[in-house]
């Protein structure tokens, strides 16, 4: 949902004055929402709502002109963007009745907390977005984006130090390959130790992706409709176990055989929120993701760690354009050009995000992804551009099948490759820590 402000929520209040809405004006204003004003009359609102963007109504009993509902119906007719929340008395609950008939979609009994409150106000905005995103899906026309990959792209978004963003740029770059491309798009959560998409979301669910990595290569439609949860932007979303993990219960090989059961079924896209660090089950993503978006910030530390990986994964060598180096919170030229970035860690920067902390912060506290909340703010519009390009590299490196049925694999040059050439990181990582003949213990 745009709005001009780059507000999360712009609210109206309707209610005759009294030490209820001075409450409710002061827990709007600590909950940082944009509260637009309060008046005391329906007529005054709906002067209001033709002039200026309204995302939430709430309109107390007690206001001139609000027990008569059919202001609510002529709204809600007009208008998807706005929603109505009425709050009544326990002896108004035949008021309570007609309003929802008319359209209201939420309803408050005073007295209330400003915890209701809070949680009101999200409920009725996730139904706002979903039944959005439905009339949006019924009612559109395909372009040249639409067209989904022949088969399943990967994307894995990792970065080999932690707070750099990475999460963040995951969950909002799999529901802008969603808007942008119209295709199904599965987000997992392959974060095995410090797992938190659900929360950048707001999802709930009982399952996790532990429940499919003992099925591996053969897990199938049924099952993983089971496991994931459905976000209200139309993405598949297979979260990870939010205990914190030490002893991760994963077996070799058992990553890459999900993936590859994943890459069997699903007709769209995949974008995996990996851990920081080289752990077993993060390399086997790497190896077996179709993209992979390695995700820095322009700091020493997080540089330097970037051109360590990029070193130990042979990006350099690598044909496919796999590697892409995404700059997340990035200033601009004026704090660090990326020409001098790119010297220092000797490969090209794909692709910029830009830093906007308190909007980012905002986002993951209330669990609406920024390309949602805060939609006209660069770091979202950086995003979508990113979406955009990977929608396009999806299209344009989709695979024909060979004579014998295996998959060719082309490089820049659009030659076949063979694909036991392809370097493997997880060879990679293990001869790295081989120790020379003669050193290590000698027992």
């Amino acid at each position: 949902m745009e709005r001009a402000n780059e507000t999360p929520l712009n609210i109206l209040v309707i209610a005759s004055p009294n030490s209820n809405t001075e409450r409710m004006r002061t827990s709007l204003e600590e909950w940082n929402y944009g509260l637009i004003g309060i008046v005391g009359s329906v007529d005054q609102a709906v002067q209001i709502i033709q002039e200026t963007q309204v995302d939430i109504i709430l309109a107390d009993s007690s206001a001139h002109g609000a027990l008569e509902t059919e202001w609510i119906q002529a709204l809600t007719i007009r208008s998807v963007e706005t929603v109505v929340i009425v709050i009544a008395a326990n002896s108004e609950m035949e008021f309570v009745q007609r309003a929802m008939l008319a359209g209201a979609q939420g309803f408050l009994v005073n007295p209330f907390d400003v915890t209701e409150l809070h949680k009101s106000i999200q409920q009725v905005h996730q139904l706002s977005l979903q039944r959005k995103a439905t009339l949006a899906e019924a009612t559109a026309v395909p372009d040249a984006t639409s067209t989904p990959p022949s088969k399943a792209y990967s994307t894995a978004v990792f970065s080999p130090k932690g707070g750099t963003g990475a999460t963040t740029l995951a969950v909002n770059l799999a529901i802008a390959l969603k808007e942008q491309t119209g295709s199904p798009v599965l987000l997992v959560d392959a974060d095995l130790r410090t797992a938190d998409v659900d929360i950048f979301l707001s999802t709930l669910s009982k399952h996790s992706i532990y429940n499919l990595l003992d099925f591996g290569a053969k897990i199938d439609e049924e099952l993983l409709e089971r496991v994931v949860a459905k976000h209200t932007s139309g993405v598949s979303v297979l979260r990870g176990e939010p205990q914190l993990q030490f002893d991760v219960p994963v077996e070799p090989g058992q990553m890459s055989d999900l993936i590859e059961g994943l890459g069997s079924i699903w007709g769209g896209y995949i974008v995996f929120n990996t851990s920081d660090g080289l752990d077993r089950w993060t390399v086997e993503i790497l190896d077996s993701a179709d993209t992979v978006l390695v995700v820095t910030t322009p700091e020493l530390p997080a540089l330097r760690a970037t051109r360590n990986f990029l070193e130990l994964a042979d990006a350099a060598a690598d044909q496919t354009g796999k590697w892409q180096l995404v700059m997340s919170s990035y200033q601009g030229k004026k704090v660090l050009p990326i020409a001098d970035i790119e010297a220092s860690i000797r490969y090209p920067v794909k692709a910029t995000i830009a830093e906007d902390i308190a909007a980012v912060s905002t986002s993951i506290n209330r669990g609406i992804p920024l390309v949602v909340s805060h939609r006209k703010s660069p770091v979202a519009q950086d995003v979508i551009a990113l979406a955009k390009e990977l929608a396009q590299t999806s299209r344009e490196t989709s695979r024909p099948q060979s004579v014998g049925g295996e998959p060719f694999v082309e490089g820049r040059s659009g030659q076949p490759e063979d694909p036991d050439k392809r370097s493997s990181l997880r060879h990679t990582v293990a001869n790295s820590f081989r120790l020379p003949a003669g050193e290590g213990n000698a027992n």
